[in-house]
């Protein structure tokens, strides 16, 4: 029953953070920006991100996994009111640096809590279960909000024409998020309950973290993995859209902008659920790093593609393999990671992958006035094989060595 509550809760984030995908830029532009400052705004949201991070993981971790995801609830119900009511500059970039700051502080809390009780209710051997849960909650609730967060300002402008366009989207997240908050409070319980005195200092913490991540060759393989990761979405994310629309022909196929968002969001939750059938017969490090590969060599044939037709069915591959690959580095990092510091990794893995999106970022807006998109996708491509050159012999050995000490066990 708890279970099936964290699920809901799970999905109704996801869903409120899907709200306004569609039409971020847009809302932002209605209520006061330009397109010559929207970037900047945005880039407000990415370090808000990055700085804030890690220490909210290390809050989650030290002050309990429950409180934190509550004031990441909180934190985004001012930021949604800032953006509802305000007008102009000022309340604008008020609203996306909280809004940035409630993604940092939600990102390890409540996963971190769902896999302890997943743990706690099933045992270590259900991970792959709990991952792809995880994984499909949150791939169906963005799409789900992406879907009817486009469909909001039509209803606006029909029936609620005295406000503007894109407050629906608001509204609808603030009563969301209100119902997430009241859900959370009532239902979300701390596993294995510590008592306020044996609870570590924060300096404690922080080194026993940092000592357990820098022993652990496993965890900086997958690191350096989702660096890459990160370098590649903010190429495939930022380029796709001009590059999609040069290959059209006819302005009719401009609706199928929207289908796209849909489908990439729809092929990653597949790839969650095959992945998740398949890893229990497979070797999760060996199905990972064959996953990554395969995603290298997706990425450069799509970069290929002159045809919007193949186009589509490439781009949707990519993130097929890429929603496949998802679970097997869920399984692998956190079956690594104990209960005390899961928040912290977890929060530290969301950190390494925005910073490969930040200077991914840098690189390609530098590498795009000499070449093309397809060229900067090929690019990315290289930096995950690199990352599997990198962590091939780490993840191997690591295995190989787990094989050996299963066979002393049962002898």
């Amino acid at each position: 029953m708890r279970l099936n509550i964290y699920s809901l809760i799970f999905f109704l984030n996801s869903y409120v953070n899907g709200l306004l995908v569609p039409v971020l830029s847009l809302l932002l532009i209605d209520k006061g920006a330009s397109l010559s400052n929207l970037s900047l705004i945005m880039g407000m949201y990415a370090v808000t991100v990055v700085v804030f991070e890690l220490p909210s993981g290390i809050m989650a971790d030290v002050m309990g996994r429950k409180k934190t995801f509550c004031i990441s609830l909180i934190v985004s119900l001012v930021s949604s009111l800032f953006i509802l009511f305000g007008n102009g500059i000022a309340a604008i970039c008020i609203g996306i640096i909280l809004q940035g700051l409630n993604r940092a502080i939600s990102s390890g809390s409540f996963e971190a809590l769902f896999i302890d009780s997943y743990i706690d209710a099933f045992g270590k051997d259900s991970l792959h279960k709990v991952t792809t849960r995880l994984n499909v909650l949150d791939a169906l609730g963005l799409s789900a909000g992406a879907l009817t967060g486009g469909m909001f300002p039509e209803i606006s402008k029909k029936y609620f024409i005295l406000t503007g366009t894109y407050d629906l989207n608001i509204v609808i997240k603030i009563f969301l998020t209100v119902t997430i908050i009241v859900l959370a409070f009532v239902f979300i319980k701390e596993t294995a309950e510590i008592e306020k005195e044996k609870r570590i200092s924060l300096k404690q913490h922080i080194k026993n973290s940092s000592a357990f991540i820098a022993k652990s060759k496993t965890i900086i393989c997958i690191f350096i993995s989702v660096f890459s990761t990160g370098f590649f979405l903010y190429a495939l994310e930022t380029y796709w859209q001009p590059h999609f629309i040069s290959l059209m022909t006819d302005e009719i196929f401009m609706a199928l902008l929207g289908v796209m968002a849909f489908l990439y969001l729809a092929a990653a939750m597949a790839g969650h659920i095959v992945s998740g059938l398949v890893i229990k017969k497979n070797n999760a490090k060996k199905m990972y790093l064959v996953l990554r590969v395969f995603l290298a060599l997706s990425l450069i044939i799509m970069a290929l593609q002159s045809n919007m037709k193949s186009f589509i069915v490439f781009y949707t591959f990519v993130y097929l393999i890429f929603g496949m690959a998802n679970i097997p580095e869920g399984v692998i990092l956190n079956s690594e990671v104990p209960n005390e510091i899961r928040a912290s990794v977890l929060s530290v893995n969301s950190l390494i992958l925005q910073a490969g999106g930040l200077i991914g970022s840098v690189v390609n807006s530098l590498v795009i006035n000499y070449t093309s998109i397809p060229v900067v996708w090929i690019i990315s491509s290289g930096v995950i094989i690199i990352s599997i050159l990198l962590t091939f012999r780490g993840l191997m050995r690591n295995q190989t060595n787990n094989n050996n000490n299963l066979a002393s066990e049962k002898r």
